[in-house]
């Protein structure tokens, strides 16, 4: 169930990095719809919440700790945001002065970035117990070295993507809160631009990954 859920939030994530393919309703309802997902995350580590107040703080644990944080905020920057400059689900209750305020959809367009960005390096962290879990599941024991290599050039292709995506969809520039209507991503189809974002995703989760294996930062 945990990988499923961890499955399902990255296609929702995905999906709503594409809205300028979705129709605003659609895009509104898959957001809030996201709290579900994340709430069930939450609960199923909640023995890491309960854990913060044990052990000794070295700096891998610091810095997980502060990855997650950023990353709770970053959500609620999101959510809350897009709720103040929504055009259907809440355009009743919020007064049309805030919601067309552009101040606040820069700062929606960026927290959803950084939203994108984190928790690629969250799963980046956790990728290895990923990763033995599908070894398992495929009855995979030992790892040769031509399935070492084989693995090795993929995750250089895939780093070599998703920093062609990040570069096709200006993620410094939007990372920056820069004012951007076009971007070279923006001239594909919804899927080719869905698949940028899983680029980017992607980029950042192996960039956690080797974080992890460099630094020591173990799974919880």
């Amino acid at each position: 169930m945990r990988y499923g859920l961890d499955i399902l939030m990255l296609l929702l994530l995905v999906a709503e990095m594409a809205f300028f393919y979705l129709p605003p309703l659609l895009h509104e309802a898959v957001g809030v719809t996201f709290l579900l997902p994340i709430a069930g995350h939450l609960t199923l580590n909640r023995r890491y919440v309960s854990s913060l107040s044990r052990g000794q703080w070295r700096r891998p644990r610091v810095l997980r700790l502060l990855l997650n944080l950023l990353l709770a905020a970053a959500c609620l920057v999101t959510v809350i945001s897009g709720c103040l400059i929504s055009s259907e689900l809440f355009a009743d209750i919020v007064p049309f002065s805030l919601r067309s305020n552009p101040s606040l959809y820069s700062l929606h367009s960026t927290a959803a970035r950084y939203f994108l960005v984190l928790a690629g390096l969250h799963l980046g962290l956790h990728l290895k117990a990923w990763w033995q879990k599908w070894l398992h599941a495929a009855g995979i024991t030992a790892r040769p070295l031509p399935a070492r290599v084989l693995l090795l050039g993929f995750g250089m292709l895939l780093g070599a993507a998703g920093i062609y995506a990040a570069h096709q969809d200006r993620l410094t520039e939007h990372l920056l809160g820069a004012h951007i209507f076009m971007t070279p991503a923006l001239s594909y189809n919804g899927t080719g631009y869905a698949l940028t974002q899983a680029g980017i995703f992607l980029l950042f989760a192996e960039i956690g990954w080797l974080l992890s294996i460099g630094k020591g930062v173990r799974s919880k």
